[in-house]
C-alpha cells in the first residue's frame, strides 16, 4: 500500500503522461479540490507562483476585455505536465470595505465563475519560468453595476490539481453612473532617519544612496514633480538639512573614514525637490521627526518645542522659508494619548493628524465619513484630521517585488472605489498618507497620484479644503503601547542634553554644533532600530567630550618658592570655530596647608587663542599640595571636571634667598680676607 502511494502521490501532483488526458473535473469538483489543495500547501510557497505583470485596463468600462498577464515560477522539486492558467471572477459587486480586507487577506469563499482554462506548458521543468495571459470582457463577466469584484488566476496541472493561485481585484465604471466623487487631499512625507550625531560628522553613508536616481527619496520627491495632483508635504528638516551639508563645496566628514567629496546626488536631490513643491503647502515635523509620545511622557516636551523652532529655521536655511509646523502628524505606528497632543499644540500645531484607528466614527455607520473633529486641548481649540488607515497600509504593500505594484494598484483602486459606492450620493473627503518612511517603486508612486487625478470616482482637493469641513462624530480615542524610544534610553539622552547645554551655554552666541544632536538622538526612526540610535548618542558624547576637551587649563604643575607666590595659570580655547566665555574658579585640596587667595576670573577667548590668570597662595609647610581649577559657564555651572594643579612650596622665599645671599658674601669676604692674611705672613717670613 505505501508503495503505491509513494508512485500515485508524485503523478497526481505532476499530472505525468498517465494521467494526461484525464478530463477536468466539474466545476464544484473543481474549486472543492482547490481549497482542499490550498489549505494544505504553506501560503508562502506554493508549488507554483503567480506574478502579475499586468492588469489593463485598470478599471473597466462596458466596452471593456479585462487582459491579464503575468509569469508563472516553479519553485517546487516536482516537473508539472499539461499546466493551465484560468481566470475566475465573480459578476456580483462587492458590498463593503471589511468584505474587500478580508479577500485581500486570502480569507473568505473564492470566485466562483470562470473563464476557459488555457494551457501554456506541455511541461513546467523544476526552476521553469512560463509567461501567461488571460482575457474577458465586461460583458462575459457580467458586470453590470459600478463596484468592486474579486478575480482570481489559477495554476493547474493535467489532474486538476491547484498548484497555486493569485487574488487580486478589479473595479468597474459604466459611464453615466450616478454618484458624488469622493474628495482626496494627499500628505505626501518626505522622511527618512538622522545620518549625523554632531553638525559635522556623519554616522553612515547611506543617504547618498537614497537621494540618488532610483533611491527611495528620489523616487517620491521624483513622482511628486510628475503630476499636477495637489500635495501637501510633511518634511523633516534633518533629511533636507543633511542633504544640503553633503552638497556644501568642502564635501562632508564621516565617522572612522575619510572625508568625501561635495556630493552631486545631494545637490540634485534639493534642486529637483524645490521644483516639486512649487505651490504646494509645507508641513514641518519638529526636527529629526521626534517620538512625541515617548518625550512628553518622559516630561521631556520642551525638546519637542525646540525641536520645532529648529526645523523651521533649518528649511527656511536650505530656501524652504513656507514651510510651518501649524500642521502635525505624529510617527504612525506609535501611540498617540493626550500628551501627545498637549506636546504639539505646545510647538505651535492647530491641526493635528491622526489614524483614522485613533479617531473612529462613534456612530454606527456603512460608510466612512468626513475626517473632522473639533477638540479642545490644553485650552485651545484644534481640529483632528483621520488619514485612512486602510490606504496607509495599502500603500506600504511591498511593490518593489515582482508582481507588487500591479497588486497594490488594484487594491488601491479597489479600496477608493469601495469608499465611493458605500454611500454613492453622499459626497465626503478622505486624506490619504503614505507610511512616513514610504519605500514604493517609482511606478507606484506615480501610478496613485495619477489614479487621483483620473478615476472617474475620484476628486482631488488640498488639504486647506480639509480644515473648512464640518466636524463628524469622530471620537478621539487614546492609545498605549510598549513601541517607542524605552525609558533607559532616554533618561541617558536626558543626560547627554544637560551635558550639550553648559557646552552650548559658553558661546557667543549660545549655540554650538551639538544642539541638534539630541534632537537626532530622540527621533523616531530609533523605534525597532535602537542599535542605530545608541550609535548616534554614543557618538554625540564622545564628539562632545574632545570638544569639550579642547577648552582647558594648560598648567600642571609649578613651584612655589617661598610661603606665598603669585602662579600665572593658562586657559586655552583649541576649537576650530566659535568664540566662548569662561570663568576660573580655583580652591585648594587642603586650605590648611596651602591657601588660594583668588576672586573667580572670567575670560572670553576666540578659538584658536589663550589666556592667562595670576593666582594668590599662600603656603604654611614645604612640600607639594593640590590646587582644583575648574571651569564654569557664564551662569556658574562646572564645565566638565576640575583640573588638579600640583604646587611645590619650596619654603624659600626672597627675604631668605637675600638673608642667605648676604649670608654667603660675608663668608666669602672673610674666607678671602684669611688667605690674604696667609700670603703676607708667608711672604714675611721668606724676607727674613
Amino acid at each position: 500500500m505505501r508503495r503505491l502511494l509513494a508512485l500515485v502521490i508524485p503523478l497526481l501532483l505532476s499530472g505525468g503522461p498517465a494521467l494526461a488526458a484525464t478530463p477536468s473535473p466539474p466545476h464544484g469538483q473543481a474549486q472543492h479540490t482547490a481549497r482542499a489543495s490550498r489549505d494544505r500547501q504553506p501560503a508562502a510557497k506554493p508549488p507554483v507562483a503567480i506574478t502579475l505583470g499586468s492588469v489593463k485596463p485598470a478599471y473597466l468600462k462596458a466596452s471593456s476585455t479585462l487582459r491579464v498577464s503575468g509569469r508563472l515560477v516553479n519553485q517546487s522539486q516536482s516537473t508539472y505536465q499539461q499546466v493551465s492558467v484560468r481566470l475566475w471572477f465573480r459578476s456580483r459587486a462587492m458590498t463593503s470595505r471589511g468584505e474587500v480586507e478580508t479577500y485581500a487577506d486570502g480569507k473568505g469563499p473564492d470566485p466562483q465563475q470562470a473563464g476557459q482554462p488555457r494551457v501554456i506548458s506541455a511541461t513546467l521543468p523544476v526552476g521553469g519560468q512560463k509567461s501567461w495571459r488571460l482575457s474577458l470582457s465586461a460583458r462575459q463577466m457580467g458586470l453590470r453595476t459600478f463596484g468592486v469584484y474579486p478575480i482570481m488566476v489559477e495554476v493547474r496541472n493535467s489532474a486538476g490539481v491547484v498548484l497555486g493561485h493569485q487574488r487580486t481585484f478589479v473595479t468597474y465604471y459604466p459611464a453615466g453612473t450616478p454618484l458624488q466623487r469622493t474628495k482626496v487631499a494627499w500628505v505626501w512625507p518626505l522622511i527618512d532617519q538622522p545620518h549625523r550625531a554632531a553638525d559635522t560628522t556623519f554616522v553612515d553613508d547611506q543617504l547618498e544612496r537614497q537621494l540618488g536616481t532610483g533611491g527611495r527619496l528620489s523616487t517620491i520627491v521624483g513622482a511628486a514633480r510628475a503630476t499636477k495632483t495637489p500635495l501637501s508635504w510633511l518634511i523633516d528638516p534633518s533629511l533636507v538639512d543633511d542633504a544640503n551639508k553633503m552638497g556644501n563645496t568642502d564635501g562632508y566628514n564621516i565617522k572612522g573614514d575619510a572625508n568625501r567629496s561635495q556630493s552631486v546626488a545631494a545637490l540634485t536631490w534639493l534642486t529637483t525637490l524645490h521644483n516639486a513643491v512649487a505651490n504646494d503647502r509645507l508641513f514641518a515635523t519638529p526636527y529629526a521627526d521626534p517620538d512625541v509620545t515617548a518625550l512628553a511622557d518622559r516630561g521631556m516636551s520642551d525638546d519637542v518645542k525646540a525641536a520645532a523652532q529648529e526645523g523651521t529655521r533649518a528649511l527656511a536655511d536650505v530656501r524652504l522659508s513656507g514651510a510651518t509646523t501649524s500642521t502635525a502628524m505624529p510617527p504612525d505606528g506609535l501611540p498617540v494619548d493626550q500628551a501627545t497632543l498637549s506636546s504639539l499644540v505646545a510647538s505651535g500645531s492647530r491641526t493635528i493628524l491622526l489614524s483614522s484607528a485613533v479617531l473612529p466614527d462613534a456612530r454606527v455607520e456603512t460608510f466612512t465619513p468626513d475626517p473632522v473633529v473639533n477638540k479642545n486641548v490644553s485650552g485651545t481649540n484644534v481640529k483632528l484630521v483621520a488619514y485612512d488607515d486602510t490606504l496607509r497600509k495599502i500603500l506600504g504593500q511591498p511593490t518593489t517585488t515582482p508582481g507588487g505594484t500591479i497588486l497594490a494598484e488594484q487594491r488601491f483602486l479597489a479600496e477608493t472605489a469601495m469608499i465611493t459606492g458605500e454611500a454613492p450620493q453622499n459626497p465626503r473627503t478622505i486624506v490619504i498618507t503614505p507610511p512616513r518612511r514610504w519605500k514604493p517603486s517609482a511606478t507606484f508612486a506615480k501610478a496613485v497620484l495619477n489614479y487621483t487625478a483620473k478615476a472617474p470616482w475620484l476628486s482631488p482637493v488640498p488639504l486647506s479644503s480639509v480644515e473648512t469641513l464640518k466636524p463628524t462624530e469622530r471620537t478621539f480615542q487614546p492609545q498605549k503601547s510598549p513601541l517607542g524610544l524605552s525609558k533607559n534610553y532616554l533618561r541617558q539622552v536626558r543626560d547627554l542634553r544637560s551635558d550639550v547645554r553648559k557646552f552650548t551655554s559658553i558661546f557667543e552666541p549660545p549655540a554650538s554644533d551639538f544642539t541638534l544632536g539630541i534632537a537626532r538622538t530622540e527621533s523616531s526612526a530609533w523605534n525597532g532600530q535602537s542599535r542605530h540610535g545608541k550609535l548616534v548618542r554614543d557618538t554625540l558624547k564622545d564628539e562632545l567630550e574632545k570638544s569639550m576637551g579642547r577648552i582647558k587649563v594648560l598648567n600642571d604643575g609649578t613651584t612655589m618658592a617661598g610661603k606665598s607666590g603669585r602662579i600665572p595659570i593658562t586657559i586655552s580655547n583649541g576649537l576650530d570655530h566659535g568664540t566662548v566665555t569662561v570663568t576660573l574658579h580655583a580652591y585648594s585640596q587642603n586650605p590648611t596647608r596651602l591657601r588660594v587667595d583668588a576672586v573667580d576670573r572670567t575670560l572670553r577667548l576666540e578659538h584658536g587663542h589663550k589666556d592667562q590668570v595670576t593666582l594668590d597662595m599662600k603656603a604654611s609647610a614645604n612640600g607639594i599640595a593640590d590646587v582644583y581649577l575648574q571651569l564654569r559657564t557664564p551662569k556658574g555651572e562646572d564645565f566638565g571636571g576640575a583640573h588638579v594643579l600640583r604646587v611645590n612650596a619650596s619654603g624659600y622665599g626672597r627675604t631668605a634667598l637675600l638673608i642667605t645671599g648676604i649670608s654667603l658674601a660675608v663668608l666669602f669676604v672673610g674666607v678671602a680676607i684669611r688667605i690674604v692674611r696667609r700670603r703676607a705672613d708667608r711672604a714675611g717670613e721668606s724676607v727674613e
